[in-house]
């Protein structure tokens, strides 16, 4: 894995962990969720972007994603 990948893959696992505490879920919950929005492969698609951002940032903006979808499980 390149220095970069690595990066990606630390930001994609701080927002997952991020988003699981912050929304109450189980880690299957949160999965299905990353899973069925490819919230993964949008932090690795905008990462250059969303890099220069606190994780807190990215996690506002995958909650954006969600409830433009409609999405709203997640919220309590």
């Amino acid at each position: 894995m390149s220095g970069r990948e690595l990066d990606i893959a630390d930001m994609q696992c701080w927002v997952f962990h991020m988003a699981q505490s912050k929304w109450h879920v189980s880690g299957e919950e949160c999965a299905e969720l990353f899973r069925k929005y490819d919230i993964l492969g949008f932090i690795s698609e905008c990462y250059e972007r969303l890099h220069l951002n606190s994780y807190a940032c990215v996690l506002n903006d995958v909650e954006t994603i969600l409830r433009n979808s409609g999405e709203t499980s997640w919220e309590h």
